[in-house]
């Protein structure tokens, strides 16, 4: 069990953590600066909290108020960071076993070489790493990681570095052998895609706040915010009996919406702006604002037939039985 309940100041806001993370992975998602590398070094004891506490096996790595903080070489921890941070002149065997400093050499070597079973690098042990491939690269630094034997396991955007044709493949090869690790994970990424494919558990964060945690299926489902509505794609309005914004709120998904060039008189009806059209294969997903933002999904041919453009004024509607409430 990782425990995390701690603050630390930052320069536009306060980071407010309280997580409990078991044999599991927890996706931490977020936008750029929002507080998740921030998390990750204290968890690593790269950066000091202002108060509070972290945990990890039942073994305190640091308490503000005790005076505990144990030093990065003694918490146990593998951390992957984001440009995987390997050394140009070694092999992947001797990046590897690098950090390896405090064993003896047996113990090293079977160490390194139970790694590279686990992670099927045995065909490019003995290649330097400015011969690999982005996806290469990520498997090598996560055996670095897991060469120490952690007991949790930090991992900082561990596919930003990787161009989108690789990266939906690398996605799935990462979450198989996440799968087969029985530790705490945290991967930290701004992807939702990321997050969903790869954790068992998704914490959204937001100016240094979990404002939600749940599966991917919870997240959707109702999201917390406008935010967590944003990284789902999911849509959240409020209403009241008279559909006036204000009064009890709804989430209903992009499908289940339509949109018309004049009012409906449904129930549920907002007048918006249309500020993005994006293709999606034979439909067109419509964002528009109007005091919620609406996601509404047509077909391409309907859209074209409608002439929808953005900065038109439209009207976006869905049926009572397609909404949701808590």
């Amino acid at each position: 069990m990782l425990d995390c309940r701690f603050r630390k100041r930052l320069p536009e806001f306060e980071l407010d953590v309280g997580l409990g993370i078991r044999a599991q992975t927890l996706a931490l998602v977020g936008r750029s600066g929002a507080g998740k590398s921030t998390l990750l070094n204290v968890i690593a004891g790269l950066t000091k909290p202002d108060s509070g506490s972290v945990s990890l096996a039942g073994a305190t790595l640091v308490d503000v108020e005790s005076r505990i903080d144990t030093p990065p070489e003694n918490r146990k921890l593998g951390y992957l960071f984001q440009h995987y941070a390997l050394f140009p002149h070694l092999s992947v065997h001797d990046n590897i076993g690098y950090g390896l400093f405090r064993v003896d050499a047996a113990t090293r070597a079977a160490r390194v070489d139970r790694a590279i079973a686990f992670l099927g690098l045995e065909r490019i042990a003995r290649v330097r790493s400015t011969e690999l491939s982005g996806g290469e690269r990520q498997r090598v630094a996560l055996a670095r990681a897991l060469v120490t034997e952690p007991k949790a396991l930090l991992l900082d955007e561990p596919l930003a570095a990787l161009d989108v044709e690789s990266r939906a493949r690398i996605r799935l090869e990462l979450r198989d052998v996440l799968g087969r690790l029985a530790i705490p994970t945290i991967v930290v990424t701004h992807d939702y895609d990321d997050a969903r494919l790869l954790g068992d558990r998704i914490a959204a964060m937001h100016r240094g706040r979990i404002v939600q945690t749940g599966s991917a299926d919870e997240l959707a489902r109702f999201p917390a915010d406008e935010f967590v509505a944003a990284l789902t794609g999911t849509n959240l309005a409020t209403v009241s009996a008279d559909g006036v914004d204000s009064g009890r709120t709804i989430a209903f998904d992009p499908w289940s919406a339509t949109l018309s060039l004049v009012p409906t008189g449904a129930r549920f009806e907002w007048r918006v702006e249309i500020v993005d059209i994006r293709p999606l294969g034979a439909s067109v997903r419509v964002v528009a604002r109007g005091g919620a933002t609406m996601r509404v999904d047509v077909g391409a041919r309907d859209a074209r037939r409608a002439g929808y453009a953005i900065g038109d004024v439209v009207f976006a509607s869905v049926q009572e039985h397609a909404v949701r409430t808590k």
